[in-house]
């Protein structure tokens, strides 16, 4: 396993950052990114949050399986894998998945009954851009962002009468193919779009040996159709389903110990949307938006123990379907020159309807025994927000902002209820059901100067909230522990954190550059405690007993040097996460100190075509993770990977495109302490047709 240590890391940070400080502060932005992070479009350098881009132009030239892979390597973000290719999910700033929010257009994906977090349920081939939103965004997007966000902004109609896109893949590391297609127009006041895509993959190769039980197929649809009622009034709808089928494993149980397979799990979406812009002078825009959402996940987990006197088997299967009922409303105000105003409303009503078996069998002393428990759940989830945000233009290079949110949640659990069968005698088992009712307000502030046209200085401090789940208030598993039960708590109080934020954005011409130091303190984290143990299994439950503090520093920066098409990059995170529970604080969670990408790309026209490359590397120091459940640490060595990439754009109007990637070449085998599994040396290709 290659080893990373600080002095070489830092070493090799500081030659890629070396001319990128050396870029001229005399020239000029040629082109302005713009972002709706602060639900309204602006150009990045005025928004007062930390946010990073995943363009367009990233995602078609990407052979990424899922939208994890887009963004793995923007600084603040970690994937976990939880042992599936498939099924990736994001963590940003230390943050689990359950406290990083994510959204398709503005509107949340939820999830009431996991283990792990949501998921991201949609095809990249559907993305025109992602918007990675660093720090609390709960005043803007209320709970569960108390990490961060993911914005996932879909693509819409074309530009021509009839546009189309095709395109197809190849993946060794899991000998995986992908094909996507789509078709899109404008026209008579129309727009229009319909896309289809695959993604499939066999057994994960790694730097030794395969991952068992890791395979994955995906199938997608999509449709948007919009109407220009006139010059400043559109409406439309939209619609999209995902279909997934995956394995998962542990590399620390043998394959017929422990799997997990989903042989469904499926989201389909419809809305429509209302958007009205200079309805006054006053009242600039009017967007309203009314959407359905389902969600429907069939899930089996086995998990065998064999401990000589005493072996456990459990056999647990779910059937989860999740509802959602949406609507919003947000209107933009400009009551002055220097006044802009944003004010709205968001109701979500989301129902579960859930059936699990627990079938275990218990070997002691030669004897054994076999329980089969089944459960019924019902409930449901209101919630209601009313926020504002406003930015007051103090002097003509210094920006105040500020807003409030108000979130009212009630968490109904109608029914949890079922049998136990026990050596043939059946009885009926009952877990808590009753109402709950949160609500909080919480507050953002902060200041953006702009002393140059090329550069933002902000200070920024936001609020988090996020209210428990129906599984944490209500809902018994036994999904991953053989012999032990995870209990619900309906007395859980919402987390809450305060994040600070000091950051500087500088985009001259020829160069980007994006720092942010931050802090940020949450409490009342909600973590599973150990009620009591057997030879037989354990009990946990739910409960606020944990805080965190965090600090850390993300970079990112690139420089192109004058016309040699050459251009320096870096990406980096420094972090020290610190958590509290049961009277015991650790740093040893599981995070990196410091994780860094770091290259040279190269952009330019040749006899061919259009072509780019990028030589780079992806690098983690080590970490240890403590575990308050056993008062053990694994211990994960630091690493360092070596990758290249090219691109070729050909043909009359540069309406072909071949992408090439080879990762891992060094054969790296290693594995950090949120995936399972990492891919040895391996190679994709992608092919581009657009006409």
């Amino acid at each position: 396993m290659t080893k990373l240590t600080y002095p070489t890391l830092l070493v090799a940070m500081l030659s890629a950052l070396q001319v990128a400080y050396a870029a001229d502060s005399d020239t000029t932005t040629t082109s302005e990114v713009r972002v709706t992070a602060s639900r309204v479009e602006r150009e990045l350098l005025d928004v007062n949050m930390s946010v990073s881009v995943i363009t367009a132009k990233d995602i078609e030239s990407s052979g990424a399986q899922t939208i994890a892979d887009l963004i793995k390597d923007v600084s603040g973000v970690e994937i976990n894998t939880d042992g599936s290719q498939g099924m990736k999910r994001i963590l940003i700033r230390g943050e689990n998945a359950f406290r990083t929010l994510i959204m398709i257009d503005g509107q949340r994906m939820t999830e009431q009954k996991s283990m792990s977090g949501t998921p991201i349920l949609i095809d990249p081939s559907q993305i025109e851009r992602i918007e990675v939103i660093k720090g609390p965004a709960s005043v803007l997007y209320g709970a569960d962002a108390l990490g961060g966000a993911i914005n996932i902004i879909t693509k819409k109609g074309g530009k021509k009468p009839v546009e189309g896109t095709v395109s197809a893949g190849y993946n060794s590391s899991n000998r995986g193919g992908s094909a996507s297609a789509s078709i899109a127009g404008a026209a008579g006041g129309f727009h229009y779009r319909l896309g289809a895509a695959y993604e499939g993959g066999r057994d994960l190769k790694l730097a030794h040996g395969k991952a068992p039980g890791t395979d994955f197929e995906s199938k997608s649809a999509n449709a948007y159709l919009a109407y220009d009622v006139s010059d400043t009034h559109t409406i439309g709808l939209v619609a999209d389903h995902f279909d997934l089928d995956f394995n998962s494993s542990t590399p620390t149980m043998s394959a017929d110990d422990f799997y997990v397979h989903v042989p469904t799990w499926k989201r389909t979406k419809v809305g429509i949307f209302d958007e009205v812009h200079y309805l006054t002078d006053t009242l600039t825009k009017l967007r309203t938006d009314l959407f359905y959402q389902k969600s429907n996940k069939v899930m089996l987990n086995h998990v065998n123990v064999d401990q000589g006197m005493v072996s456990v088997t459990n056999d647990n299967t779910a059937d989860n379907t999740l509802k959602q009922l949406g609507a919003s409303i947000q209107a933009d105000w400009t009551f002055t020159d220097r006044l802009y105003v944003i004010t709205g409303y968001d109701v979500s009503y989301e129902t579960l309807d859930a059936t699990s078996e627990s079938n275990t069998s218990l070997t002691m002393r030669g004897r054994s025994f076999n329980t089969l428990t089944q459960w019924n759940y019902e409930g449901n989830l209101l919630t209601q927000a009313l926020y504002a945000s406003a930015d007051y233009q103090l002097t003509p290079t210094l920006t105040l902002n500020g807003g409030a949110r108000y979130t009212h949640v009630r968490t109904d659990m109608e029914r949890a209820d079922g049998t136990k069968v026990t050596s043939g005698v059946s009885a009926p088992v009952s877990s808590s059901t009753g109402k709950e009712t949160n609500s909080r307000v919480v507050f953002n502030a902060g200041l953006i100067w702009r002393p140059t046209t090329p550069v933002s200085v902000r200070l920024a401090w936001t609020q988090g909230f996020r209210t428990p789940l129906l599984q944490e208030r209500f809902i018994d598993t036994t999904m991953g522990q053989a012999g032990s039960v995870l209990e619900g708590n309906p007395d859980l109080k919402p987390e809450t954190s305060n994040n600070f934020e000091f950051g500087v954005r500088w985009v001259p011409g020829n160069a980007s550059f994006d720092a942010s130091i931050f802090y940020n303190r949450a409490s009342d984290y909600i973590t599973s405690m150990l009620v009591s143990s057997s030879r037989s299994g354990s009990i946990y439950r739910y409960n606020n007993v944990a805080k965190a503090h965090t600090v850390g520093l993300e970079l990112a920066g690139s420089y192109r040097i004058g016309t040699t098409g050459f251009e320096p990059h870096v990406s980096l995170t420094a972090l020290r996460r610190t958590f509290e529970q049961d009277g015991i604080s650790t740093s040893d969670t599981g995070t990196p100190g410091l994780r860094v990408t770091y290259g040279v790309k190269w952009s330019g026209d040749t006899s061919w075509g259009r072509t780019s490359a990028d030589l780079f590397a992806r690098s983690a120091t080590k970490a240890d993770s403590y575990s308050f459940s056993t008062g053990t640490t694994e211990h994960y060595d630091g690493w360092t990977t070596l990758n290249f990439t090219a691109g070729l754009d050909f043909g009359p109007s540069k309406n072909y495109s071949l992408n090439v990637g080879l990762y891992n070449l060094t054969n790296t085998d290693y594995v950090t302490p949120m995936s399972l599994y990492e891919a040895g040396r391996y190679g994709e290709v992608k092919f581009t047709a657009r006409f």
